[in-house]
């Protein structure tokens, strides 16, 4: 049973793929279609195995995972994905400091999904920061930790504040600092909102935004430098689980900002 099991799900990327996407909420196919990009037609005979084999089942028109199925997505494809992702960007993983990131988190690297790490040009030192205010502007709720202080966040995120987005953000004791100091205005009409939240932990050595639309995340060198250069980043639905399962670890840790 154990080898017809890895036969069926190492043969298929499309096949993982289900099993990883069903992790959270119960899916149509049509979902799944949009999730995975693949044509519903091309994607219903994957399904079918993968109920006959009892990893999943349909409830309501939707799919979700059977018991089984979470234990394979555990153990089997957590495995799968989580080297991928290792032996893919291992110079990042290599070269960075993870140990903000909870264990128990880094033992579902997994759920990162189809993610990649993207770096600036040397031409463009910019082109992060453009892209990264592209996406947010897109989202509708923001979650956000910062260890680094940019001089043009306070007034984006107040701006992005009152078109209705709900923020909630949270900042290390020396960024809120910083904070007060150089932007009082803008802190204190952000605070004002009620859509907007703000939390202040006494360290954090990363930078992350999750989102409804996607994830980024930035570490530190080992040597304690933050890395402007380059991020890692991803739109799958089980990462921005992931990220807000990292977002929670470090709410427990901080203090609610009401005013200044």
């Amino acid at each position: 049973m154990k080898n017809k099991l890895i036969k069926l799900l190492i043969a298929s990327e499309k096949r993982y793929k289900i099993i990883l996407n069903l992790s959270g909420n119960p899916k149509s196919l049509s979902e799944l279609s949009k999730i995975i990009n693949v044509k519903p037609s091309n994607l219903l005979p994957h399904i079918r195995k993968l109920e006959c084999e009892g990893l999943i089942e349909s409830k309501n028109g939707k799919y979700l995972l059977t018991e089984s199925g979470k234990l394979v997505k555990e153990l089997f494809l957590g495995v799968i994905f989580g080297m991928n992702i290792i032996e893919k960007y291992k110079d990042f993983w290599n070269s960075h400091d993870i140990s903000s990131i909870p264990n128990s988190l880094l033992r579902r690297i997994y759920e990162l999904g189809e993610c990649k790490v993207v770096k600036n040009s040397s031409e463009d030192i910019y082109e992060l920061h453009e892209e990264f205010i592209r996406n947010i502007g897109l989202s509708s709720k923001i979650y956000g930790i910062s260890s680094v202080y940019h001089p043009e966040y306070p007034l984006t995120f107040l701006k992005l504040a009152k078109t209705g987005k709900d923020i909630n953000l949270i900042l290390t004791e020396s960024v809120f600092d910083k904070v007060k100091k150089k932007n009082p205005k803008e802190l204190k009409e952000y605070l004002e909102l009620d859509n907007a939240k703000m939390y202040v932990v006494e360290d954090a050595k990363l930078a992350m935004v999750v989102s409804d639309k996607f994830l980024y995340l930035s570490l530190y060198f080992k040597n304690g430098v933050y890395d402007v250069s380059e991020f890692l980043i991803s739109y799958d639905e089980s990462a921005l689980m992931w990220g807000k399962e990292l977002f929670d670890y470090y709410l427990n840790k901080s203090k609610k900002i009401d005013k200044i």
